[in-house]
């Protein structure tokens, strides 16, 4: 099983754990990733949800099931935004109770607005963030721009188009995440540890109203997201740019 759950105190942590393809999301893992999400939510011993990668945290789409996907038509790559990869999102917002993301590797593309989602962002030395489908000719069809918006609202128009990796020190600078000098998994736990001192229905309490402005405004904004991005995934442009890629990367 590419996505793993394990218990440690308060906390349920959820890995993807098939770095052999840097823990890059396709269809199956999409659908897996939100199934083992509403598992650990619905467990009422679940103070914590933290969200990790073995290896990359996530290094993003999987390209190639997405050229597959367009070659389908438009209808298909509706319904596996939609029905896999925004639900994934709408998911972990809708968990009810504090997520932590846990970035040890690249979080891109899909991979960043997952970590974008959880209520706090952990990065270690080895972790590195970039936004990665403006360069494929694509917005976050998984709501990262409002995702963003929300974390660290000066953060979009500094990092759109760059090339370079926000660094640790760097994704702190804007606001994006906490750096972790001694690794993003282990402080991430710390942090659990502390919250698990509360009671679940006080955290659910918190995280409802941390959330309530964004999860209002996300449904419209992914709707936006789907009707742009259909197109945008059909377009010459990002059938050129991902021709190099004949595998997932």
């Amino acid at each position: 099983m590419p996505v793993r759950i394990s218990r440690q105190g308060p906390a349920a942590v959820v890995t993807l754990d098939w770095p052999q393809k840097r823990n890059v999301l396709g269809p199956p893992q999409g659908r897996e990733l939100t199934d083992a999400l509403v598992e650990v939510g619905h467990d009422p011993d679940v103070k914590v949800v933290i969200l990790t990668g073995n290896g990359a945290f996530s290094a993003g789409g999987d390209l190639t099931a997405l050229r597959e996907l367009a070659a389908r038509g438009p209808a298909v790559v509706r319904d596996n935004i939609y029905g896999v990869f925004q639900k994934l999102i709408t998911t972990l917002v809708g968990l009810p109770v504090p997520t932590i993301a846990a970035i040890d590797g690249p979080a891109i593309g899909i991979g960043l607005d997952v970590a974008l989602a959880c209520d706090h962002r952990i990065i270690g030395p080895n972790g590195w963030l970039a936004q990665g489908w403006a360069a494929l000719g694509l917005i976050p069809g998984t709501g990262g721009v409002s995702l963003m918006q929300h974390v660290a609202p000066g953060a979009l128009w500094t990092t759109l188009g760059s090339s370079e990796r926000m660094t640790p020190s760097g994704a702190e600078r804007l606001g994006l995440a906490v750096a972790s000098s001694g690794g993003a998994l282990s402080a991430a736990h710390v942090d659990a540890d502390r919250l698990g001192r509360l009671p679940r229905a006080t955290l659910t309490g918190y995280v409802e109203l941390s959330r309530a402005e964004l999860r209002e405004r996300l449904p419209g904004h992914l709707e936006a997201c789907l009707r742009l991005q259909v197109d945008l995934v059909a377009s010459p442009d990002f059938l050129e740019r991902t021709s190099r890629f004949a595998s997932p990367t």
